[in-house]
């Protein structure tokens, strides 16, 4: 009986104390550069898991890896008003093949925006000329 109290006490400390690694970080000690990488590791992780999360961005180019996290999402047009452009994706940083296409515009009153799946890759460009949001894709969602 003493080994198995023994043992189930050594597995709490140790649960407590891989838990409370991860709380102490100090953060001031990091360098800038330090602090922007680690979140970035941690903003590709919830992709990776699927956790959810939206950002709105304004148009405009971004590199999957670098300005967003590789994964799966829901782009949404944010246009307003008479507002319309194109999203497109394009591999190897904008040099590479047209990979998507897709012209959006404002909604009509009382429509919901549109939105569309899509995957980023590594050095994927998404280029889009209205704003949007992006939400990770967790999989369906039933409404």
């Amino acid at each position: 009986m003493r080994k198995w109290f023994a043992w189930v006490l050594i597995l709490a400390v140790m649960i407590g104390a891989g838990s409370a690694r991860a709380e102490d970080v100090d953060l001031s000690a990091m360098s800038d550069d330090e602090v922007l990488a680690l979140m970035d590791r941690v903003q590709q992780e919830i992709v990776a898991r699927h956790i959810g999360g939206t950002a709105t961005l304004a148009g405009g180019a971004y590199i999957a890896g670098k300005d967003l996290p590789v994964g799966s999402y829901v782009f949404t047009c944010l246009a307003t008003g008479s507002d319309w452009g194109n999203v497109t994706i394009y591999s190897k940083k904008g040099e590479g093949s047209q990979l998507f296409w897709e012209v959006v515009s404002a909604p009509d009153e009382g429509e919901e925006p549109e939105s569309f799946f899509i995957t980023l890759n590594e050095d994927d460009q998404l280029k889009s000329s209205v704003p949007f949001s992006l939400t990770v894709y967790t999989g369906v969602t039933f409404k």
